[in-house]
């Protein structure tokens, strides 16, 4: 009898203690969001600096962790076999501390963690769903050999269209581990960054909330555009060089996007770049 009393008072101090957790947890989650408030202040503010926000801003801020990050050494007869398959008189060179493949259409160079491959189609993409399905096929020779990127966003430019792609971490973008095409016409170009991405760090840092991070760009944004208009807004991350030789990470980072430039702050910081 007692046994089942005890028992009993055990079932309800738990099921009390989830309760309790769980308000908690509400509370902690409630006091790193921002609030409508805060978005109609800075809306208020770019408003008067003569800044247009377009877009929805990230709500929660809670601490984020760094990434352990590396740098990658480029298998180089593999990248030939994925950028210069089937074309003739490909030959290898080196400039400027670069590899450069050549061949009679295309240009593909290597240097440090970086790639940059321009070349002509043989006509005109039909639609830019041709495109998009160009671009895709290429990631995937990519992503089979290293990395893994996916698709984000397709924009037009002055030079053509541009498709991003990003590598991800803990649901993520990462920033610097991006793949550009930009397409127009039978003009192609690829630019790409690559570093390894590890495991998250154990210990979790505040960081800057998404109106905080507008609002240390803004000034920044006004020197560059007439009449600014901010179009997105999104948390990721961004590979820095480290003081220790031995150690590099990627840090919460978020990219504001205006006026066709990407914007670069330090979540860590509210540094600007």
């Amino acid at each position: 009898m007692e046994w089942t009393k005890a028992k009993n008072y055990t079932i309800i101090f738990l099921i009390v203690l989830n309760i309790v957790l769980f308000g908690f947890n509400i509370y902690k989650s409630l006091g790193s969001r921002i609030s409508s408030e805060r978005i109609n202040d800075l809306t208020a503010l770019l408003e008067q600096k003569d800044i247009t926000l377009a877009c929805p801003l990230p709500r929660s801020y809670r601490p984020m962790a760094r990434i352990e990050v590396s740098d990658y050494d480029f298998d180089l007869l593999m990248l030939e076999g994925i950028f210069m398959s089937g074309e003739s008189n490909v030959r290898r060179t080196e400039e400027y501390n670069s590899i450069v493949f050549m061949s009679d259409k295309s240009r593909l160079i290597i240097k440090d963690g970086t790639i940059s491959y321009t070349t002509t189609a043989d006509e005109p993409f039909p639609t830019e769903k041709a495109e998009r399905e160009y671009a895709d096929r290429l990631i995937a020779s990519i992503n089979k050999s290293f990395g893994n990127y996916s698709f984000h966003s397709k924009s037009d430019t002055e030079n053509g269209h541009l498709l991003k792609y990003y590598e991800k971490a803990e649901g993520r973008n990462v920033f610097s581990n991006f793949a550009y095409f930009t397409i127009n016409g039978r003009n192609i170009s690829l630019a790409l960054r690559y570093v390894s991405v590890g495991s998250e760090m154990n210990e979790s840092n505040v960081i800057y909330a998404a109106d905080e991070a507008v609002y240390s760009a803004y000034e920044l944004m006004l020197k560059d555009n007439k009449k600014p208009v901010i179009t997105d807004v999104e948390l990721g991350y961004y590979s820095l060089e480290s003081e220790n030789i031995n150690e590099s990470y990627a840090v919460p980072f978020y990219i504001i996007m205006c006026g066709g430039r990407e914007y670069y702050v330090n979540a860590y910081t509210g540094e600007c770049f």
